[in-house]
């Protein structure tokens, strides 16, 4: 059988963040009950023949803002319609949204690993970007949910309004303190058409200049790597995401919810961003692109090379043949002096890491 990943979208939030493009709705039982029937049904309408699945991850949005009834619903169906041998389980959720009775449930339900978007540990910082939670909350949320004994991941960003090297500083040092098992770090992307681009375009709030961005994102690397978390991808640290390894491996995906997305078979797929749409359950479903074998070589070179151990190459050669792999080595053989080459991976050199958009770009 084949292993297969799950990502189910919960798209509802108590308040969109300034800086957000993803679609997101309203929070209502009502509308929520809905959405979950709707989820529900799609789910049941999947050909889950021959495959097994070995990781969930939960996502939006604010999945932790389900009831009890609501979550449980959800897992209640994948568990009858899909052969089950986990791996890994995820929730994702907010400093605001997770209470000790959640993260009890949330255990009773099988899940593994906790993911909670706390982005800065400094009250004027949340508040230039919208957030609705505080840094007390982010540092409470923190301590209980690291004593629950489950895998804990650790949502930060550089690059933000009001953030500085010496809050950055601060603010990762105490996260590590807190004994989370990973952490994903990201630089700020300014998207159009979102409060926070709009302020910025008005002079109203002023982001960190590129130079000092980069400066906050190599210390925030520095403290994580010397606290034990070793970077396994370029924004990831700690323990790895088993689903997300899945993704960065092209192994197939199944995707549930308004806007979510799924490899099945070369070919990816993507749900409507229409809630009307997707809640009629006509046509909500499109086929984004077919894979070609030389679309997935490249996709797959893109995605491994962000990871420390890069393009395994017994799976490439298994993946794509000895001579795509012999041509992969000629390419690589321009700029070999950014890799380290072993008989069993390729990856980029830590020290050239900045790079890796420009190397992979020669490469596909």
């Amino acid at each position: 059988m084949k292993e297969l990943s799950l990502y189910i979208h919960i798209p509802f939030c108590e308040k969109k963040c300034d800086y957000c493009d993803f679609v997101s709705a309203k929070c209502e039982k009502d509308w929520i009950d809905k959405y979950v029937l709707k989820l529900t049904t799609e789910i049941n309408e999947f050909d889950a023949s021959g495959y097994i699945v070995d990781s969930i991850f939960i996502g939006g949005g604010t999945p932790t803002l389900l009831e009890p009834k609501q979550f449980k619903s959800i897992v209640d169906c994948i568990k009858a319609k899909f052969k089950i041998d986990l791996k890994e389980f995820t929730v994702e959720g907010n400093p605001n949204s997770y209470t000790q009775e959640k993260v009890d449930f949330y255990k009773s339900q099988g899940v593994t690993r906790l993911s909670v978007g706390v982005q800065s540990l400094n009250d004027k910082v949340l508040k230039g970007i919208g957030r609705i939670h505080t840094a007390k909350q982010a540092e409470d949320c923190l301590q209980m949910l690291c004593k629950s004994g489950l895998d804990i991941n650790c949502d930060f960003m550089v690059g933000l309004p009001y953030q500085t090297l010496d809050i950055v500083k601060s603010d990762i040092q105490k996260i590590v303190e807190f004994g989370v098992t990973s952490v994903s770090c990201y630089s700020l992307i300014l998207e159009e058409n979102t409060p926070l681009f709009n302020k910025v375009q008005t002079g109203e709030i002023k982001l960190p200049d590129d130079d000092i961005m980069v400066d906050m994102y190599d210390i925030a690397v520095k403290i994580l790597q010397k606290s034990g978390l070793r970077r396994y991808e370029i924004s990831n640290f700690g323990k790895p995401c088993y689903h997300n390894i899945g993704y960065w491996r092209l192994k197939e995906y199944a995707g549930f919810g308004i806007a979510s997305h799924s490899l099945i078979n070369n070919i990816r797929y993507y749900n409507t961003e229409n809630f009307e749409k997707y809640m009629s359950g006509i046509d909500y479903r499109e086929v984004e692109e077919v894979l070609s074998e030389s679309d997935l070589q490249k996709e797959y070179v893109m995605l491994a090379l962000r990871m420390e151990d890069g393009i395994l190459i017994g799976d490439f050669i298994n993946k794509f043949g000895s001579s795509a792999y012999n041509k992969l080595l000629e390419d690589i053989d321009k700029d070999n002096i950014y890799y380290n080459i072993t008989k069993n991976n390729i990856a980029i050199k830590p020290e050239y890491i900045y790079m890796s958009n420009s190397l992979i770009a020669n490469l596909i």
